[in-house]
């Protein structure tokens, strides 16, 4: 079993950038092989919102060929491409913090 966590970060003006991928996203994993459950969870601070997805998967195979699905490489090479070709428009900053979790069921450390 493999979890993995990805927290989108964005000012609040923003957030219906996040509520769009949210939906995009959401469509797109219901294709996914391998994957277990997902859920986005939400959290507002003073100035930005958090969307955290949390999806676990059959294995870290399963998530890693999501992942690198040609449909999701291409759209990360053509956002870049925009940023290169246009660096004067305005982006919007979005900090993203990845974690990956691999189940474990050894035995309980003894606590001394």
């Amino acid at each position: 079993m493999f979890v993995n966590t990805a927290v989108f970060e964005i000012e609040k003006a923003y957030e219906e950038r996040l509520v769009r991928k949210h939906e995009k996203d959401k469509s797109e994993l219901g294709k996914a092989k391998g994957l277990v459950n997902f859920e986005c969870w939400r959290r507002e601070n003073k100035d930005t919102v958090e969307f955290v997805y949390v999806s676990k998967w059959e294995s870290h195979d399963a998530f890693k060929a999501w992942i690198s699905r040609e449909e999701h490489v291409n759209e990360h090479k053509e956002m870049n491409k925009r940023k290169k070709e246009n660096p004067q428009i305005e982006q919007v900053k979005m900090k993203k913090t990845i974690r990956a979790y691999e189940l474990y069921e050894g035995d309980s450390p003894s606590l001394l």
